[in-house]
């Protein structure tokens, strides 16, 4: 299974250097989202023709910006991206994902996934401002919320002393701005390998009338 212009596994692991079992289990959840996807809302056909360069590499490039071995928390997770694809590259036994999905059904899916592939990773059914704030390395986050409002919902993990990684899109510098509004905080801007966005990685976050 290849993306319509012919990026597919064998592409995504000459370009990313990925072992082979990290490329198995990544196989796995692919196969499941195309199967789950027939059944419930989480990813377009036009989406899935370009998959593994859209989704799956664009997820991947936050790799070396989590911790491993280390927890790491995703945000709205959605059909899985980027949190399935970054926990079947966990090498250490210690690493482990935590996925926050408010829909039940997106859950179900998410679940299916980390049985099949392997991962060392669990799903909370519930909305992220609802969550007990359990301690965690990382906080990720993609497509879920501009960045002002991201960073209200990851407050209570920055509080206990987590760091962001969130890809954003083209308009990053505007969220960027916006969010300096409210909040203090430090970054590192790394220009994105698929597009024309950016991964924020941001730390020392405090709100600004604090």
């Amino acid at each position: 299974m290849t993306d319509r212009d012919g990026f597919g596994p064998a592409q995504f692991q000459s370009e990313t250097n990925v072992s082979r079992e990290t490329l198995e289990r990544i196989v796995r959840i692919v196969d499941e989202l195309d199967a789950w996807r027939h059944k419930i809302n989480l990813i377009g056909p036009s989406e899935f023709d370009q998959v593994w360069r859209r989704h799956v590499l664009d997820s991947w490039q936050l790799f070396d910006l989590i911790p491993d071995p280390g927890l790491t928390v995703d945000l709205g997770s959605g059909s899985g991206f980027p949190a399935l694809i970054l926990a079947a590259g966990f090498a250490s036994t210690e690493s482990h994902m935590t996925m926050i999905e408010s829909v039940g059904k997106k859950c179900a899916f998410l679940r299916a996934a980390v049985q099949a592939a392997d991962l060392n990773a669990k799903v909370i059914q519930a909305r992220v401002e609802a969550v007990n704030p359990d301690k965690a390395h990382c906080v990720t986050a993609r497509a879920f919320a501009p960045l002002p409002k991201l960073l209200e919902y990851a407050a209570p993990w920055f509080k206990n002393g987590a760091y962001g990684v969130f890809p954003k899109g083209r308009r990053w510098q505007e969220e960027l701005t916006a969010a300096q509004e409210s909040w203090r905080f430090s970054y590192e801007a790394i220009p994105s390998v698929t597009g024309d966005g950016a991964i924020l990685k941001i730390s020392e976050v405090s709100r600004v009338d604090s």
